[in-house]
Formats: structure tokens, C-alpha cells, sequence
């Protein structure tokens, strides 16, 4: 059993341990204000929600005109998804301590829970007048530019964070979405690079870089970082995923699938890392080795829903049919609302004709929310060949939102808004259109006059991207 002081020196964890024989065992024990906020802090930070209730309501009796414990009450408040009490709590203490940079600074976290960013923002700057936890205040203001899809803000408020000596791990994963999703990965490799000359040790770092190196195709680069990072932890099960998908990206399916297969080795999720071996067979349509891994998966764990649907779509592209049928059922059986069986059962459905059904699947997928990018694409492309455009268009475009650099969704809604008779907005999705499968989808707009400009406009932006 993992040790849960690990991170925390001898003194806290002897705080801690006196406070729960005190609590538990009726023994006699005073605790003064500093030593109960550190208590309190563990729980909150450890998001033990039982005895931070405990400790707070025990440092109340004692000290109830204390403001660091009313913060505190305010921060347990926030946990109990309890904002607007929370608000206003640190509100009255705001006005009690102007001054008082925690107050600020929590402050920023009711705004921030709310939706109110730039009432958050305001108070983190204040907050950061004294230089305490800049690590921590910048990764937030990143957070709240995010919210606001002010990337170039949020990005550098991040770099500002990793300047600092108070950063944690998430304002790395933060700082990468934001690059990607700006397009910035080359500038992100050199962040990254220059990170790791002050921090060599560090995991996470290199698997940013790894993620980094492999977005622009520096893929040696990225192999060499993904190794650095399990060489560092060798549980690191993200940097073994991406490791094989920097080999799949390659075509070197046998060194791919070897990367997984080394996951075994440090990985009791047997199950998990058989079916992850299935699904790389399965997209280099290997579809009998495919087969082999997902049955392993099975056999390892027979409530793997995920792996009997993957099992079912392989059936399918083997155009086995009674098989992929008789798969799906005993998918739906396991687990009737799993994302994969519920995506299998759409397919599978759609093949044998049955589109209502099909439909209603991949409602249910969508509803339930678990749905990756492959679902989202395929459903796309399910609702245009079946011309159930009102639905696709608004769901296209959603799904736009969520993946803004794709291609596909703006393709398939210039195609769905060209057949709508809509013409403005069909040359407004063009642009950024993949030109060769729009004509695939849609033949006649590449005879239509009023479309050869904006046609010749997105090859030409294609071109000059590639």
C-alpha cells in the first residue's frame, strides 16, 4: 500500500497522524492555528473530503473568528461544488482583509469556478504582489485565458509559470494543449528543450517534448525523449502509448506493437494493454492478429466491453457478419452503455441496413458523452450518406469547436451546406476544406461556376501548408 506521506515531510505527517488519534481515538492533543491550517491543507490537497470536513469543523470550535480557518471553510465549500457560498464567504473576508494575498488568490478560485474570469484574473495579479506561489497564480491565470480562448495569453502565462520554481507537472500538460492547439509546436520543442537544461530529471517534460517532437515529425527526437521519460519511471505508462504511436506514425508496426508489449512488464492492467495491442493490428488491418490480441484481452479480463466491440468491428471489415453481430450482443450484454459497444452496435447496425437503429446508437454515444474524435468522424460521415443533414450540420460544427484544426468536419459541412442550397456558408467552411474528398463527397460543386474561385483558393492554402 502506497504511502500517502510521501510527498509531505516528517512534521506534517506527524500533525496529521495526531489529529486523527485525536479525532478517531478521543485522545487529548492542542492544536494551534498554523498547525491546523497545515492539517486542513493536507486534507485539501490529498481531496480527502471526510476528515477535512472533521478538520475544519474541529478548527471552528476552537478558533471561530480565526480568518485562515473561515478561508478554509470557503476552500471546503469549493470542493463541495458549493461556489456561490464560497464567493461570498471570501467576499465578507475580503473586506475584513484587504490586504490578505490567500484571500485574493482564493478568491481567484471562486471567480474562476463561476465562470467569471477576468474577476479571477484581477484577483490573481493581486495576489501575486507579495511573489509567493507564482508558479501556481500563473498556471492559473493561463487556466482562465484558456476559458476565454485567449490562447497567446494563456500560452504565456504558462511560460511564465515554468520560469518560476513553484510550477507543477499540470501547467506542462497545460502549456502543450495550448501550443497544439495553436499550431506553435516548434516553438513548443524549444520551450520544452530549454526547460529540460534546468530540469534533466524530469518525466513529464520529456514527454511533452516527445509529444512535441512527434506533432512536427521530428520523430527520432521524439523516440529519444519517450525513452528518457520511462528510463526516469519506468511505470510511465502515457510515455510507453505514445512511444508506439511515434512507431505506428513511422510504419513500423513491429517496434510499435513491441513498445506496448514492454507495458506488460510493469503494467497489471493485462486486459488493457492486450486490447491497445489489438486496436494497432486493427488500424494496419492486420485484422487476424487483431483478433488474437482482443481474444487475450477477453480471456485476461472477461468484462473487457471495450475489446468484444473492437472484436465485433474487426468481424465486420472481415465481412463476417453473424459473427459481428453475435459479438456486438455479447458486448451489449457485458455493458450496455459502454462507449465501444455502443459504437460497434451503430456500425454493425448501419451495415446490415438498419439505419434507425444505428441512429439510435450512436445518439446514445453521443448523449453519454464518451466519445472520441474516430466516434465523432464517423458519425459525421454516418449522417451525410444517409442525408440526415439537419442533424449532421449542427453536430459538425460542434464537433469543429472541440477539434478546430480538422479538416474533416469543415469538408463535410461545406458538402452538407453546398446540398442545403446554403452558399455562403458552404464557401465559408471551403477554405479550410479538404479539396479532393469534398469533391468525393460532393461532385457537382466542382462544376458549379459560382465555386472554382474558392475551390482554387483552398488548394492553393493547402498547398502552401504542406
Amino acid at each position: 500500500m502506497p504511502d500517502r506521506f510521501t510527498d509531505y515531510d516528517d512534521d506534517v505527517r506527524q500533525l496529521v497522524l495526531d489529529f486523527e488519534a485525536t479525532i478517531l481515538k478521543g485522545q487529548t492533543q492542542f492544536f494551534d492555528v498554523d498547525e491546523l491550517e497545515v492539517i486542513i491543507d493536507y486534507y485539501l490537497e490529498v481531496n480527502d473530503r471526510e476528515p477535512l470536513q472533521a478538520a475544519v469543523e474541529y478548527a471552528e470550535r476552537l478558533y471561530p473568528d480565526s480568518s485562515s480557518i473561515r478561508l478554509r471553510r470557503a476552500h471546503l465549500l469549493i470542493v463541495d461544488n458549493r461556489y456561490d457560498e464560497a464567493l461570498q464567504m471570501m467576499l465578507d473576508l475580503r473586506q475584513r482583509e484587504p490586504d490578505d494575498t490567500d484571500v485574493l488568490y482564493s478568491l481567484g478560485v471562486a471567480y474562476g469556478a463561476v465562470g467569471k474570469s477576468d474577476e479571477a484574473i484581477r484577483c490573481y495579479l493581486a495576489a501575486s504582489a507579495d511573489g509567493w506561489e507564482l508558479g501556481r497564480i500563473y498556471t492559473n491565470i493561463a487556466e482562465e485565458y484558456f476559458k476565454q480562448a485567449n490562447y497567446a495569453k494563456s500560452a504565456d502565462y504558462y511560460q511564465k509559470a515554468l520560469l518560476t520554481d513553484s510550477y507543477d507537472s499540470g501547467t506542462l500538460y497545460g502549456y502543450l494543449e495550448v501550443m497544439e492547439i495553436q499550431g506553435a509546436m516548434h516553438d513548443a520543442v524549444d520551450r520544452f528543450q530549454h526547460f529540460l537544461m534546468d530540469h534533466p530529471y524530469h518525466k513529464d517534460a520529456w514527454y511533452c517534448l516527445g509529444r512535441s517532437c512527434q506533432s512536427i515529425g521530428l520523430y527520432e527526437r521524439a523516440v529519444d525523449a519517450f525513452e528518457y521519460a520511462i528510463a526516469i519511471d519506468r511505470h510511465f505508462l502515457s510515455a510507453y502509448e505514445e512511444l508506439s504511436c511515434c512507431f505506428e506514425l513511422q510504419g513500423r508496426l513491429g517496434e510499435a506493437a513491441s513498445a506496448l508489449a514492454r507495458m506488460l512488464e510493469v503494467d497489471s492492467q493485462r486486459s488493457y494493454v492486450y486490447r491497445q495491442l489489438g486496436a494497432l493490428y486493427a488500424r494496419a488491418d492486420k485484422l487476424e492478429t487483431a483478433l488474437m490480441y482482443f481474444r487475450s484481452a477477453v480471456e485476461t479480463d472477461p468484462a473487457d466491453a471495450s475489446a468484444i466491440s473492437q472484436m465485433a468491428i474487426c468481424y465486420l471489415h472481415l465481412n463476417d457478419i453473424p459473427m459481428a453481430v453475435s459479438t456486438v450482443k455479447q458486448a451489449m450484454r457485458v455493458d450496455p452503455e459502454n462507449a465501444e459497444a455502443l459504437f460497434s452496435a451503430a456500425l454493425v447496425s448501419d451495415a446490415m441496413g438498419h439505419t434507425e437503429k444505428a441512429s439510435e446508437y450512436f445518439d446514445r454515444l453521443i448523449v453519454g458523452g464518451n466519445y472520441t474524435e474516430q466516434h465523432c468522424r464517423l458519425y459525421t460521415s454516418f449522417l451525410y450518406h444517409h442525408d440526415l443533414l439537419d442533424v449532421m450540420i449542427p453536430f459538425a460544427e460542434e464537433s469543429l469547436d472541440m477539434y478546430p484544426h480538422s479538416t474533416f468536419y469543415s469538408t463535410y459541412l461545406a458538402a452538407a451546406y453546398y446540398r442545403s442550397n446554403r452558399y455562403n456558408k458552404a464557401r465559408s467552411r471551403m477554405l479550410d476544406a479538404h479539396v479532393p474528398l469534398l469533391l468525393e463527397l460532393c461532385p457537382s460543386i466542382g462544376e458549379n461556376p459560382l465555386f472554382v474561385d474558392v475551390l482554387q483558393a483552398a488548394e492553393q492554402q493547402q498547398n502552401t501548408l504542406k
